[in-house]
């Protein structure tokens, strides 16, 4: 079966190179199915471009990732769906053939995709086998519609089969060949050639965190070891720059410390970046991890207010993000301070608070949003229904940004603003770094 696998996006902001994406057209290809994989990132039209290949490829199905709904911040809001509403019709057009959709943002809204798009399938979850099974009953002419993670058209409507969590302790990342990683090293915007898991799943449920859905709420932990060998396989492929996209690497802290081990002792020479979670670490790890490339941390504290970090129900204090950076800096580690303002609990003095702290917390940059993106089945939907920012009936597919009533949208946003004109030059300080990433990328 000739299957053709369209990665939809084209927002670049810190975006590495398709990891999931890749593997499920690695797993399809190996299969024996004709995989053709079309990673649209760079393209200039995308429409275009996905309509020229599905008429040169001719594809019997065609299957779209689907990463994020939206970018999910409120003070340059990004809304993918047109783009990718223009590439399905676009394709359609040329080659008339099944339609699949996948991704996260797709497990997390399934019928409003299947809708959105009007596409035939959709796979949720993580299951390789189940996504396998289904193109081969495909194949053979006869759908396969009792697969688990399944979403299909029954009945006049939509319907959805449950789907079972796996995540990636088995699953071995060998389809680096399928990636463009010479196009997102030579990119300004995509800080990271390429990205590495290291577990999936999380059991800490913060209030506005979807993550569970697709993940689960236990820990998948994969063989330090065997991430070691996928870190030295993208480096023999040229990548310089990759970020392990776990939330909260260093969680659980024995675990991250084996797979530092391991990368050191197989000779990785990457400069890595880790998305660092205040609360677990110690000396030791931030050692390990400068010592085996680190030279960035993306620090999302979301507050420096115990208030507002209690009701996000975040698993951290104010003292544990000053000590983790600081840990972090002394062992010559970079890290970058995400906060996002208006969540459940945020008034003007925990707004106050947090500015106070932001001096504390030795981070070369400070990025500042306001307003957390309302997502389905989470702590911070129900708080938004109470509260009547939303309808019960609001399905989250539309993205609808909650402010605490205390900081609505107009008052945050002149506080925030009045803060960046203060402090105009301190991200200056990044400089140096950025520099320094720009050259590991482009240099011969």
């Amino acid at each position: 079966m000739k299957v053709l696998m369209v990665y939809t996006n084209t927002y670049r902001m810190f975006a590495p190179a398709p990891l999931g994406a890749s593997l499920v057209a690695s797993r399809l290809r190996g299969d024996g199915h004709d995989v053709r994989f079309l990673d649209l990132m760079f393209v200039k039209s995308p429409a275009a471009e996905a309509a020229r290949v599905a008429r040169d490829f001719q594809p019997d199905l065609v299957c779209y990732s689907i990463r994020n709904r939206d970018n999910q911040m409120s003070a340059a809001f990004f809304d993918p769906l047109p783009v990718i509403r223009s590439i399905v019709s676009a394709v359609r057009a040329v080659r008339p053939v099944p339609v699949l959709l996948g991704g996260t943002a797709f497990t997390t809204f399934p019928r409003q995709w299947l809708d959105a798009l009007d596409a035939d399938y959709g796979m949720t979850g993580d299951d390789l086998a189940s996504i396998s099974r289904f193109v081969a009953s495909l194949a053979a002419g006869s759908p396969d519609l009792g697969v688990p993670g399944l979403v299909h058209r029954a009945d006049g409507g939509v319907r959805s089969n449950p789907f079972a969590i796996r995540g990636y302790a088995d699953v071995v990342f060998d389809n680096w060949d399928l990636l463009d990683l010479r196009s997102y090293r030579r990119s300004l915007t995509t800080l990271w050639d390429a990205a590495l898991v290291v577990r999936t799943g999380c059991p800490f449920q913060c209030a506005f965190c979807d993550y569970f859905q697709t993940f689960g709420t236990r820990w998948v932990l994969r063989p330090p070891r065997q991430v070691a060998e996928e870190a030295l396989a993208l480096q023999r492929r040229g990548a310089r720059s990759v970020i392990f996209a776990d939330a909260g690497f260093n969680r659980p802290l024995d675990h991250a410390k084996q797979v530092l081990e391991a990368c050191i002792a197989a000779g990785v020479r990457l400069n890595l970046t880790i998305i660092f979670e205040p609360g677990e670490v110690d000396r030791e790890f931030t050692q390990l991890f400068h010592r085996a490339g680190g030279r960035g941390a993306v620090l999302y504290a979301g507050s420096l207010s115990d208030t507002v970090l209690t009701r996000l129900r975040k698993p951290f204090r104010v003292d544990d993000v000053v000590e983790g950076a600081g840990l972090l800096r002394q062992a010559g580690v970079t890290s970058s301070l995400f906060l996002t303002f208006g969540g459940p609990g945020e008034t003007p003095g925990t707004v106050e608070e947090t500015f106070r702290a932001v001096p504390k917390i030795p981070a070369i940059r400070t990025l500042v949003d306001h307003g957390f993106r309302i997502q389905p089945g989470t702590e911070l939907r129900q708080i938004a229904i109470d509260e009547g920012v939303i309808s019960a009936d609001d399905d989250c597919f539309n993205a609808t940004f909650y402010h605490s009533p205390a900081t609505p949208p107009d008052m945050l946003k002149a506080r925030l603003k009045r803060y960046e004109a203060e402090h105009r030059w301190d991200n200056l300080k990044a400089l140096p770094f950025l520099a320094g990433l720009m050259w590991n990328k482009f240099r011969p």
